[in-house]
């Protein structure tokens, strides 16, 4: 049976830390973002499935509160991320081995604008939270990428323990991605304990 490895972007083959945006959050507003939080992430997925922008999200989060750069998330994606080539190179080499591999990310309207998907044009699958109109953690995702994959051996590597704990309802391996000087050496041999 074909091993399907899936990799998230932000976080995984983009080099990405949600706190370097909550710092900026913080900086504009003048007051923690823990402030803000629980709003912001309520309007989250609506933003990933493009059922609003990054104008409306403010709105929303803010209560039409104006101090804020309502672009912030996709100027901030777009200044401090970077591909982790050792990780997508990686990837490409288990494509050259025989292994189908995809992405399974979520993006707004706005950072994917700011991605050059050409880097990714090797990749069999493109999933994609703004283009299905669907986002991780929710189970319709998972459900229609094991609906398109014509495999049951699917391993997806993500930075998220939610994102991962949904994947495994759906029957789907699973790896934790998590950012630091040995991470692609751990990432690369557990894969490769997936694929032999």
């Amino acid at each position: 049976m074909q091993n399907v490895i899936l990799f998230d972007l932000g976080g995984v083959i983009i080099n990405w830390n949600d706190d370097w945006l909550y710092d900026e959050i913080t900086s504009q507003l003048k007051q923690p973002f823990e402030k803000i939080k629980s709003k912001y992430n309520a309007n989250l997925c609506s933003l990933f499935e493009s059922k609003i922008n990054e104008s409306e999200f403010w709105d929303l989060v803010l209560e039409k509160n104006n101090i804020i750069d309502k672009k912030i998330i996709s100027k901030t994606f777009s200044k401090m991320s970077s591909i982790n080539y050792d990780l997508l190179n990686f990837a490409k080499s288990l494509k050259n081995d025989g292994h189908t591999i995809g992405i399974l990310s979520n993006l707004t309207p706005e950072t994917s604008m700011c991605i050059d998907k050409n880097q990714f044009k090797d990749f069999d699958y493109h999933f994609y939270s703004n283009s299905l109109r669907m986002s991780k953690p929710n189970p319709e995702i998972y459900q229609y990428v094991c609906e398109q994959i014509d495999s049951k051996k699917i391993l997806f590597v993500d930075d998220k323990q939610e994102n991962l704990d949904a994947a495994k309802l759906f029957h789907i391996d699973t790896i934790l991605f998590t950012p630091g000087d040995s991470s692609d050496d751990l990432i690369e041999n557990q894969i490769n304990a997936f694929v032999n």
